[in-house]
């Protein structure tokens, strides 16, 4: 439960076979490359190394060119475009059946060599060009139908408007009327001897006619009917409609067949599509291979790859080379200095339950190499103090079983699980903390009752601040050890002893006021508080080495008041947990006037939706609140948080689950 000791590495190795070592690194995921752009990395080797180099004169960066890394960038384009082209089509299990299996399980080891043998090109150009011919065919579909739609009405139609044209000894035109002006347009024409017509459809919008005219021309007929809105009917085909329609129901019906013999062919792709998944994989991780390049530096056909190696992983790590490479690659451990530290990254290695709780401290930042890891002290505060704030075994049991159910029933990832450990680990406590306040549902259940928290509100209070104080005592004690370790005597009591100290001279002084005759704590107390303030000047003026320490000192005496309220904000944990319980016991008397009928039926939803807005309320701000005691209070007594994270060369996996730590020489 501590920062993982890191140790650095330097790798010498021919560059002919920087491609199957890089890709044994990535199968190990177990050594964070370093950038040697602006380092020179030959210092770092061992005067035994010396020899292989002095034939060898001195060069740049391994060669990987943009071209091959952006050809590798469009095959991955086309591989996920082609796996999400064909997923629409694929059967795809039910979701349940989704959660519980996970994804497939494929060896590091089968991924490279079935990309190695396997070329995506042909699958993939074959699948693009189904479905763009899939869209080009809706797009076919959507307009023949508009066509068909818009000319449906016209099929009775015995002549078209080209052919009308071309008569000689009569003139017409076809168009449509609205069928508001219907009457008056029919009675025109008909006492109109210049025209004679002939209707071809009648629907509720419109109606469309032929006109006919022996004496006028077309331009004097469009103008006479223009008082009646006539629209003329825009055809320029020579087929009559009805033939027209049979040619485009005819592209509608090969259209629909040929959609679905394509349909039917992406729903045989199954295997195809877990095909490209896997070559999807393999061009991912050869992508990331080829990016680290950049970072390498090599002279003539020699290679230096330098990197950071947790120290518990360097004696498998130079035995699984020493066996796959043999003598070909030169290995050399250095423990880390001084110089380090400021680069090294951070890996925190917590186990069991204080593991999930790694998100809390990240969530703030990392701790840095010279910095000690708080999770083992953010486990046990924060699950304490979410668990006062919310505090019902009702909805303790509702937030275990969310995390429990997938966890016993669902393949989930690790980041997945760790989520749902926290958020059973802070149910449980909210039940402890049910039990112990007697709460469920807000409903009081005397006889699990510990606590009762309404009349003891005040008891609660002091042990709250309690809590306090014992937290903030910690920290500071944590921020006196890393001074010491810094070799910064004077500012570890300053900063930290002195403030135990007073921490205790303050208890001492409260138990006074609570224990008859004991008057003599609060002079031990108030002694004990003069006196660490004194030492503090002193260490301050020997830590500045001149009087202007004491100005120090007063900045000092400022955080004493900025302590007193950081202790006062832990009365939050009794008044949360009060306001959590007192509005759960409102609800339930609201439902509770409900009639005994109505109670059974639509009380049981109202009380269903009253509880799951408590709880929810009560999850956000026990959750927040519970983060500012961690954030505020006890990290900003000694903790940065401006590491960064361990970063090694590692498998990335999109579609299925790689098994690591894979032999990919084997």
């Amino acid at each position: 439960m501590a920062i993982s000791k890191m140790n650095k590495l330097t790798l010498l190795t021919p560059e002919h076979i920087v491609d199957d070592l890089l890709m044994e690194l990535q199968g190990l995921q177990q050594v964070e490359i370093i950038n040697l752009d602006n380092q020179d990395p030959w210092d770092s080797l061992e005067e035994s190394t010396d020899e292989l180099l002095d034939e060898y004169e001195k060069q740049s960066s391994v060669n990987t060119s943009k071209e091959a890394l952006e050809d590798l960038d469009d095959r991955l384009h086309n591989i996920e475009r082609a796996i999400e082209l064909a997923d629409r089509f694929v059967e795809k299990p039910s979701f349940i059946k989704t959660f519980k299996d996970g994804k497939r399980e494929v060896s590091f080891n089968h991924i490279q060599l079935h990309g190695e043998q396997f070329d995506e090109k042909e699958i993939v150009s074959q699948t693009i060009q189904l479905v763009e011919r899939l869209d080009e065919l809706e797009v076919v579909l959507e307009d023949t139908r508009d066509k068909v739609n818009d000319l449906e009405r016209w099929k009775n139609l015995e002549i078209t408007p080209n052919k009308l044209n071309g008569f000689s000894y009569v003139n017409g035109v076809v168009g449509r009327v609205p069928s508001t002006n219907e009457d008056s347009f029919i009675n025109y024409l008909r006492e109109n001897e210049n025209y004679f017509f002939e209707v071809v459809f009648i629907d509720e919008n419109d109606y469309g006619v032929v006109v006919f005219s022996y004496s006028k021309e077309n331009s004097q007929i469009l103008n006479d009917l223009k008082t009646y809105q006539f629209l003329p009917f825009k055809y320029t085909s020579d087929k009559l409609p009805k033939d027209q329609l049979d040619e485009w129901n005819q592209t509608i019906k090969d259209a629909k067949y040929e959609r679905s013999e394509i349909v039917e062919t992406l729903k045989t792709y199954q295997s195809t599509l877990d095909e490209l998944k896997i070559q999807y994989e393999y061009v991912n991780n050869l992508s990331a291979r080829e990016q680290v390049k950049y970072a390498l530096k090599k002279a003539d056909n020699l290679v230096v790859i330098n990197g950071w190696i947790e120290a518990d992983n360097t004696t498998h790590f130079l035995q699984t080379i020493q066996d796959r490479f043999e003598q070909l690659v030169v290995a050399k451990i250095q423990p880390l200095d001084q110089n380090d530290y400021d680069t090294v990254p951070t890996k925190l290695k917590n186990k069991g339950i204080f593991k999930p709780y790694e998100m809390i401290t990240t969530m703030y930042g990392l701790p840095n190499y010279k910095e000690v890891d708080p999770t083992p002290f953010v486990m046990p505060f924060y699950w304490l103090f979410f668990g006062m704030m919310i505090a019902d075994l009702g909805y303790g049991l509702l937030i275990s079983a969310v995390s429990l159910v997938p966890l016993l029933l669902f393949k989930v990832t690790d980041s997945v699980k760790n989520i749902l450990n926290l958020i059973l680990s802070l149910g449980i406590s909210v039940m402890v903390w049910g039990i112990i306040y007697g709460s469920f549902f807000g409903f009081t259940v005397e006889w699990m009752q510990l606590i009762d928290l309404q009349s003891s509100v005040m008891e609660v209070m002091i042990l709250s601040l309690a809590i306090g104080i014992i937290h903030m005592g910690i920290a500071f004690g944590i921020n006196t050890y890393l001074q010491i370790k810094d070799k910064n005597y004077a500012k570890a009591y300053s900063d930290g002893i002195h403030w135990i100290v007073v921490l205790i001279g303050i208890v001492l002084v409260a138990l006074s006021f609570f224990i008859p005759n004991m008057d003599a704590l609060m002079t031990v107390g108030v002694g004990m508080i003069i006196i660490s303030f004194i030492g503090m000047m002193v260490a301050n003026v020997i830590e500045a080495g001149s009087i202007s320490g004491l100005g120090t000192s007063l900045l000092g005496l400022l955080n004493a008041v900025s302590y007193f309220g950081d202790i006062i904000s832990y009365s939050r944990l009794m008044a949360l947990g009060l306001s959590g319980i007192s509005i759960g016991a409102a609800f339930n008397i609201i439902v509770g006037q409900i009639p005994f009928i109505g109670r059974i039926t639509i009380g049981l939803v109202i009380f269903a939706f009253l509880h799951i807005f408590n709880m929810s309320l009560s999850l956000l701000t026990g959750g927040v609140h519970s983060l500012r005691l961690i954030f505020v209070e006890f990290f900003g007594k000694f903790y940065i948080g401006n590491g960064r994270p361990f970063k090694p060369l590692q498998i990335n996996e999109k579609y299925v689950s790689i098994t690591k730590n894979q032999k990919v020489g084997e």
